[in-house]
């Protein structure tokens, strides 16, 4: 093994071990509501807390949605391939469910105040 070989590995690790971080870093926020879209457009809003399960009916179908342990999944859906369904539990803010066929959209949310935003000013 020569001694760009081993530079080269070690570059990769260090690269490997910094997006491994950041992912961290990513993912221990802690989510606080639960937002459902349908047809973009906010349909409900729900304290990640509440153990809740409710109906969404649309012209494609219908989607069955339950809060519990905070977290959210989809329990029912009447899309045919049901990738909404086997999405699962997702409990961190980074994650998302979605239903293309039924136009229904999960998404967890933090607290604005821990989000850190971009501006632009001209």
């Amino acid at each position: 093994m020569q001694k760009k070989d081993l530079k080269l590995i070690i570059v990769v690790l260090v690269a490997i071990l910094g997006f491994y971080l950041v992912n961290l870093i990513v993912n221990s926020k802690k989510g606080t509501s639960v937002e459902v879209y349908v047809n973009n457009k906010l349909y409900k809003a729900i304290d990640i807390n509440d153990e809740v399960e409710f109906k969404i009916k649309g012209k494609n179908g219908y989607n069955i949605v339950r809060v519990h342990d905070k977290g959210v999944e989809m329990v029912e859906a009447s899309c045919p391939d049901k990738v909404c369904v086997h999405t699962g539990f997702i409990n961190k803010p980074s994650q998302s469910i979605v239903c293309i066929p039924n136009k229904v959209t999960i998404k967890i949310k933090t607290d604005k105040k821990d989000s850190h935003e971009d501006i632009i000013s001209q």
